[in-house]
């Protein structure tokens, strides 16, 4: 996505739109709220936001889908987001953060393109015990305090934090029955011993826009 692998970032995320629901029902945006999906993959988050909250919703993917043609929908990537500055009330990333590129930028870019106090909305992964990087579809996976530092370093208020890891083991409960314990360690790019130490957890994150001081 900035893009994660669609088998896991899709609908078949952690918790599918319970986290999302979560994170918009806090937010409490208007009907009509501009909202920006980075890493959006197909584009079912989108559609989902525009359906249920009646929000005018975008999705931006550097890799989209093959059905990606919709107006809505833009190819690029999170680094140079195509949009002017503060023209967003909500950037949203779900299971893409951790995989971006350069994560600094990004949080700059979303930082540029939100209007005063727009919020910044990050489900994704986090290490509860020794921070990674790793090769598959995870990226880089930082202690809940690396993940806050970084986000209100690059200008951003936390203003809420949730768990929701228990979403996360069903989901992979349910990827090693159906691909078995060794293709889905190699999906993500390590084997089980060494995620024993990450002890992956799952979260949301919500954060205001700060304004810079002169």
């Amino acid at each position: 996505m900035d893009s994660v692998k669609n088998t896991h970032c899709n609908l078949n995320r952690p918790g599918g739109f319970i986290i999302t629901d979560r994170a918009f029902n806090f937010c409490s945006f208007r009907e009509g709220a501009n909202i920006l999906d980075l890493g959006c993959g197909s584009g079912a988050t989108v559609d989902y936001l525009r359906k249920k909250y009646k929000f005018q919703a975008y999705g931006l993917d550097k890799n989209p889908a093959p059905f990606y043609n919709r107006i809505n929908l833009f190819k690029a990537k999170a680094e140079k987001i195509p949009l002017p500055a503060a023209s967003l009330d909500g950037v949203l990333m779900e299971c893409s953060f951790s995989i971006m590129d350069d994560q600094e930028e990004v949080l700059k870019e979303s930082h540029r393109v939100l209007k005063s106090h727009g919020r910044l909305l990050i489900s994704d992964m986090y290490a509860r015990g020794e921070t990674a990087q790793l090769t598959g579809f995870l990226g880089r996976i930082d202690s809940k305090e690396g993940l806050v530092s970084k986000i209100e370093t690059n200008g951003f208020t936390i203003d809420y934090f949730e768990d929701f890891s228990d979403h996360m083991y069903a989901l992979w409960g349910q990827m090693i029955f159906e691909k078995g314990a060794e293709s889905f360690y190699s999906d993500l790019g390590m084997c089980a011993e060494p995620m024993k130490q990450i002890k992956c957890g799952y979260c949301l994150v919500i954060a205001t826009r700060k304004e810079k001081t002169a």
